[in-house]
C-alpha cells in the first residue's frame, strides 16, 4: 500500500505545471496550410493533390523571464490574436508554451500551443 501511495505521489509531481508569466508585446499575422483533422483525412481519402485551404494565424512577440521571445503558433486550429498584456503560460519540454487567453467581446477562454522560435 505504501508503494502505491509513493507511486501516485511521484506521478503527481511529474505532472506538475511549469507556469510562467508571458507578457505579449506585439502580434504578427501569418498564414499557413490548414492542418486540421478534416484536411488530413481528406488528403488521405481524396489524394494529396487536392487544394489545401490557408488559415490565418498569429505569432507573438513576448517577454518571458526578462527575455524577448518569439512564439510561433503551433496549433493545428491556428491561433487567434490575444490582446497585448500579461498572461500565464505553461511551459512544456523547453520548446512549447501553452497559452490561455480570453477572446475579445465574447470573453471565451481559449488555449493554444506556441513553439519557442527564437528572439526578437
Amino acid at each position: 500500500m505504501k508503494n502505491l501511495a509513493a507511486l501516485l505521489m511521484l506521478i503527481t509531481f511529474g505532472w506538475a505545471n511549469n507556469v510562467t508569466q508571458v507578457q505579449v508585446t506585439a502580434v504578427h499575422s501569418v498564414t499557413h496550410d490548414d492542418q486540421s483533422t478534416r484536411t488530413i483525412l481528406d488528403k488521405g481519402v481524396l489524394g494529396a493533390h487536392i487544394t489545401t485551404k490557408q488559415v490565418e494565424s498569429f505569432n507573438l512577440d513576448t517577454v518571458i523571464n526578462g527575455e524577448h521571445v518569439l512564439l510561433a503558433c503551433d496549433d493545428p486550429k491556428g491561433c487567434e490574436a490575444p490582446a497585448l498584456g500579461n498572461y500565464e503560460g505553461e511551459r512544456k519540454r523547453d520548446k512549447w508554451i501553452r497559452l490561455s487567453f480570453p477572446l475579445p467581446l465574447s470573453h471565451k477562454r481559449v488555449t493554444r500551443w506556441y513553439k519557442i522560435a527564437g528572439s526578437w
